[in-house]
């Protein structure tokens, strides 16, 4: 074998060679150029428990703590109402100065129901309520003793047909277990009470 091949042969290894740890050198110093400029990239994740910066704390009851006992609801009686409840008699339709029970009593006998009467008591919690409503707009805010209540904007004449034509005030007005009814307006405000 020819000496000069063979000695060429062995520096194009060698360079090879040379040429391949060089690369390697180069590469593994730019991974760590790399990891020493973005160490958060490559460093293990710590976790850092959170911790809240203030507390607070729920005071107990002393030990010599009472339950207070139920609140009970009463309704105060309007100024000028009976001193306590009583039914009217169904055919009794003194003191209805609009001649709604007149009427109501008439659409209930075409429905096969009974004859209600009139209760002054129940007439003057309609009166507060028509009275809130000329403050605060339509709606129910006092009730009383009532079990049912429509209110209306309207007169006197349109109330009892605008409260048919609506399912749920109709159901009242027709309401099998009622014996009694109030009746008050105020302005253009009217409040239906029964019981």
């Amino acid at each position: 074998m020819n000496p000069c091949i063979h000695t060429r042969r062995t520096r194009r290894i060698a360079r090879l060679s040379l040429t391949a740890v060089m690369l390697t050198v180069a590469f593994t110093a730019m991974e760590a150029n790399s990891f020493a400029q973005a160490p958060a990239r490559y460093a293990p994740q710590t976790r850092v428990a959170y911790r809240p910066a203030y507390t607070y704390s729920t005071p107990q009851p002393a030990a010599n703590y009472v339950q207070p006992a139920q609140a009970q609801v009463r309704y105060a009686q309007p100024a000028a109402t009976q001193p306590a409840y009583t039914y009217a008699q169904p055919a009794q339709s003194s003191g209805d100065p609009n001649g709604f029970l007149a009427w109501l009593n008439g659409t209930r006998a075409r429905h096969g129901l009974s004859a209600v009467g009139w209760d002054q008591n129940l007439a003057n919690w309609a009166a507060q309520n028509s009275a809130a409503q000329t403050r605060r707009g339509l709606g129910h805010f006092v009730m009383g003793p009532a079990r049912r209540q429509n209110s209306a904007m309207g007169s006197a004449a349109s109330i009892g047909s605008m409260w048919m034509n609506s399912p749920a005030h109709r159901a009242a007005l027709l309401d099998p277990s009622i014996r009694a009814i109030g009746l008050a307006g105020a302005g253009a405000y009217w409040t239906f009470n029964a019981y």
